[in-house]
């Protein structure tokens, strides 16, 4: 079957799912191993949205789910202002959910996309400020597991929704060694994490990323949010449940369901 077709087909039924908050039957296996064929279902995707993108979020970033997922490398897709919501948000749970994760957000300065290449020293010149976010993941396939990494990296971006919380201003010695935790304020059970979760370091993961941005020849013209994956489990959600999130460098996000 001609690829142009498959890709224009396979994106069109997630974009529809995406937008209409539906679950469609998981993608062939046979399409799924193709590394390059994935990539460009999930940006063909993206692009039937027509909405607009503010940044970028990296996933299999987190140790556990690595090994989860059996992933080799982390794989990214965009973040849309249309899913991006207010700190302490009251949000309706979207159908295939798998839960809540905390992590670290960065926001990026516009002109970090003028680097010829890109290194450690630069990409701290180019950061304007960090804060903790509650992201919602799951999947617009009906998945009950996951057989490849590819199920989660073929419909990424269509998923995730973020919430966001106040900017802490960056310097360059400031230490993201940090605890974090997600507590559901119903139940008063708390999910543990810490920073170093993400590939040792949330930095790790932004080095990692613009490195692959400029490598694909990817850019936005403004200033971006960065995701940089979950601190935390994967924590289940229920109808009723408050979350507070704790980055203890950073300080606390809220949302409830």
């Amino acid at each position: 079957m001609n690829e142009i077709y498959l890709v224009n087909k396979f994106a069109k039924m997630l974009a529809s799912a995406r937008k209409n908050n539906k679950v469609i039957p998981r993608l062939p296996k046979r399409y799924i191993i193709n590394d390059k064929l994935v990539e460009k279902i999930r940006i063909n995707a993206e692009n039937k949205l027509y909405w607009n993108a503010i940044g970028f979020k990296v996933g299999a970033t987190n140790s556990k789910i690595i090994n989860k997922l059996k992933a080799k490398k982390p794989f990214f897709s965009k973040i849309f202002k249309e899913k991006y919501f207010k700190n302490n948000s009251k949000l309706i749970i979207p159908k295939n959910l798998l839960g809540i994760e905390l992590e670290v957000a960065f926001k990026i300065d516009k002109k970090i996309f003028q680097i010829k290449k890109i290194n450690k020293k630069n990409l701290l010149e180019n950061i304007l400020g960090m804060m903790p976010i509650i992201e919602l993941v799951g999947f617009r396939q009906n998945l009950k597991t996951i057989e490849n990494v590819n199920y989660a990296a073929v419909d990424f971006g269509l998923n995730i929704a973020v919430i966001n919380s106040e900017y802490t201003k960056f310097k360059k010695d400031f230490s993201l060694n940090s605890k974090t935790f997600l507590k559901n304020m119903k139940t008063n059970k708390k999910y543990t994490g810490h920073t170093n979760k993400v590939l040792g370091s949330p930095l790790n993961v932004l080095l990692w990323l613009f490195k692959e941005l400029k490598k694909k020849n990817i850019r936005l013209n403004k200033n971006i949010i960065v995701a940089t994956g979950t601190t935390t489990p994967i924590v289940p959600v229920k109808k009723g449940d408050r979350f507070t999130g704790n980055i203890k460098s950073l300080g606390n996000v809220h949302v409830n369901f």
